[in-house]
């Protein structure tokens, strides 16, 4: 089926919304599912990854550019192109959706910084707080690229075979928020109809980047189940078995430091426990009833990391837990829990992550004043 039941899809063939040019960076898990879905509804979506990750691309033009989706989202979305040439996957694209893991970043823009054009607007998905980085990069450029971000990945997702995405659940809405705020309306006018799920405004690039729950329902866990996922390679359902009352426990005690620092910064951020309720719709009254009650996370099979090495642990806790905690630090904010579990994380991988992580002088952050970070999201 090259079509989708979307009723958005009916709207557009009564010509109430223009169908738009989107260029998805990265060929991953996310980027397969965002691209299918979009094209599904009638877009014209060219997928580009880094030509070191070249072999992804290759099959899905061998399939004929397409992309297969099965599960919460079913049919065959057919792209404009799928490339790993930067300049062609630029230059006509009116929104850029940006994918890959957060340690990604660097690689991706430093290879296509060159070819972004005045007027495009790329969204980060999630943003992690590489939207305040990648604002002063376009500066430096000279070039007037607005970049926006989503709290989440709107999909619980896997890549079955490239071209071919499983897609377990779709968040519904997530949060978008611009930097800086005043070309939010300039933004939603492009983007309308042209995402995979519903959205609501964001306070601040900064309430998005706390707002992604990534960090709380990753981190910790991997850390708590370090033994059983070597031990096992990842032979157990990682949501449903590896989170267990003592694992939410924790997990609840990170979520409290998270919403305490937001509110240093102005914010009134949604627990975790709030937040899976609203985008899967499901009913808890703790962490560990709304992830046993959402299927999304899981089934009958083991779903867990097989190795340490993963996104879970090496995306989420130097990209997202460390920045929270140096925006903590310089807030006046205590946050003993989260900083045990990145110092432990980082412990167990060899690694400093507060060395390697998102820093304020990373994000152009560094001797900035709580105020002056307000005013730098408003300006």
């Amino acid at each position: 089926m090259l079509w989708s039941a979307d009723t958005n899809l009916t709207q557009r063939k009564k010509g109430f919304r223009p169908m738009r040019k989107i260029t998805v960076m990265s060929a991953g898990n996310g980027g397969q599912a965002l691209a299918g879905d979009l094209a599904l509804r009638g877009h014209e979506v060219t997928l580009f990854e880094h030509p070191l990750f070249s072999a992804t691309i290759d099959a899905i033009r061998l399939k004929g550019n397409i992309i297969e989706m099965e599960n919460k989202i079913s049919g065959t979305g057919r792209l404009r192109n799928a490339t790993t040439n930067a300049e062609e996957a630029l230059k006509d694209a009116e929104i850029i959706y940006f994918t890959a893991p957060s340690f990604a970043q660097e690689a991706f823009f430093d290879l296509t910084l060159p070819y972004f054009k005045e007027g495009q607007i790329l969204i980060l998905s999630p943003g992690n707080y590489g939207t305040f980085a990648l604002r002063e990069a376009f500066h430096r450029s000279v070039k007037n690229v607005i970049v926006g971000e989503t709290d989440n990945l709107p999909y619980v997702c896997k890549a079955v075979e490239p071209g071919r995405v499983n897609v377990r659940g779709v968040k519904n809405p997530v949060t978008l928020a611009v930097l800086p705020n005043s070309k939010y309306d300039q933004v939603d006018e492009i983007m309308r109809d042209a995402f995979c799920t519903s959205y609501n405004k964001g306070l601040n690039v900064l309430q998005t980047s706390m707002s992604n729950t990534n960090m709380i329902v990753h981190c910790v866990p991997m850390l708590m189940n370090a033994g059983r996922i070597e031990n096992t390679k990842g032979n157990f359902r990682f949501y449903f078995d590896g989170m267990p009352h003592a694992v939410c426990r924790a997990m609840e005690a990170v979520d409290k430091e998270r919403m305490a620092v937001g509110k240093a910064f102005g914010l009134d951020l949604t627990s975790t426990v709030e937040t899976i309720r609203t985008q899967y719709h499901v009913q808890g009254e703790d962490l560990y009833s709304v992830i046993q009650a959402n299927p999304a996370f899981g089934g009958d099979k083991p779903d867990a990391p097989k190795t340490l090495d993963h996104r879970f642990l090496t995306e989420d806790t130097p990209f997202s837990a460390v920045p929270l905690i140096e925006l903590g630090r310089l807030a006046g904010v205590d946050t003993p829990s989260l900083h045990a579990a990145v110092q432990l994380c980082g412990a167990v991988m060899g690694k400093n992550y507060f060395k390697t992580g998102m820093s304020l002088a990373k994000m152009g952050l560094e001797g900035k004043t709580v105020p002056e970070i307000k005013e730098i999201l408003l300006a």
